[in-house]
């Protein structure tokens, strides 16, 4: 007897779980595919469809308790939690990044139809799109048909990183791994063995003609959230701030979470732990933390980062403050 349910599911229980697991699967690359799914796991996934029901019902309102600032530059779409504006944030010498400059975003697969009117209305000329290939063909972008923005793909995926070694983990297959050990080496990564893609980005978003820009990979929180610290930290915005945005994303995917770990706890029967679940599904400071502080230790100071790295030197600095400060 087969070990996976079939696909598609032969019946109507199964094919209304799937229906919920699917969509989650699509923006959580952690989840497996529905082939692999056992019957049990099936059922798991339609008791945790019927708890989420309830539990989304019962949760506060998103920008309850938050700061003003929380709801404006959030770009609320249906199909992508994490879109949001890195305007108006205060630098140490008292001005502000520009409104509708810089965006920052988990991935586009799922927008709607409405989504894709909002996301026209941004005029964005630039999207810098982080994600594998393999992300990309599961999960193509969508995009505004007319006034299309150009894409730059500036691909950052490493093998320790991939969903295949996170679910193997989250499953209990390889329980040396620790999942937030492995987003901190992430981040070391991005500084150092990916900041050839880095420097592409800035390449282009220093250019007039390439903004609005946007940022983005599948969760809009790690490789897009390196992207959006240093674009914050270019414009001399404190790093008190920088790791305030960087933390939004809890905020903005908070329910995607606890809908993912309900989920992924349920298929396991609740033996994956839910702290390793949210160190990667969330954010944690100390991923960040460790980006900057490779930089310090591999090229001396971030100063030097930014001229023989990332390419940007003192004259170009200040023409790209002058581009995205008010």
């Amino acid at each position: 007897m087969s070990r996976c349910a079939p696909w598609p599911p032969s019946k109507p229980w199964e094919a209304d779980s799937m229906r919920v697991f699917d969509l989650h699967r699509s923006r959580l690359s952690i989840l497996p595919t529905p082939s692999k799914l056992s019957t049990l796991a099936i059922l798991a996934v339609s008791l945790a469809a019927i708890a989420l029901t309830t539990a989304c019902s019962d949760a506060p309102p998103l920008y309850e308790d938050m700061p003003e600032h929380v709801r404006t530059r959030h770009v609320a779409l249906e199909g992508a939690a994490n879109f949001r504006d890195l305007g108006g944030y205060e630098t140490r010498d008292g001005r502000h990044v520009k409104w509708n400059t810089f965006y920052r975003s988990d991935n586009l697969a799922h927008l709607t139809d409405s989504d894709l009117e909002t996301l026209g209305s941004l005029d964005i000329a630039l999207v810098c799109d982080f994600r594998s290939p393999q992300e990309r063909e599961e999960d193509p972008d969508r995009l505004p048909e007319t006034n299309t923005p150009e894409v730059a793909y500036l691909e950052i995926w490493d093998p320790s990183l991939n969903s295949a070694t996170i679910r193997e983990s989250l499953s209990g297959g390889n329980d040396s791994i620790d999942l937030g050990e492995l987003l901190v080496e992430g981040n070391r990564m991005f500084a150092t063995k990916f900041s050839d893609r880095y420097r592409s980005l800035f390449e282009r978003i220093t250019r007039p003609e390439n903004l609005p820009a946007l940022v983005h990979c599948t969760g809009g929180k790690d490789r897009a959230g390196f992207a959006s610290a240093l674009i914050l930290r270019l414009l001399d915005v404190p790093m008190e701030t920088i790791y305030d945005d960087f933390l939004l994303t809890n905020h903005y995917t908070a329910e995607r979470i606890e809908e993912a770990i309900l989920i992924l706890r349920a298929m396991s029967f609740f033996r994956m732990d839910e702290d390793s679940l949210r160190a990667v599904l969330g954010v944690e400071r100390r991923f960040l933390e460790a980006g900057f502080d490779e930089i310090e230790r591999e090229y001396g100071s971030f100063e030097t980062y930014r001229r023989d790295i990332l390419g940007i030197s003192d004259e170009k600095l200040l023409a790209f403050r002058a581009l995205g400060l008010e």
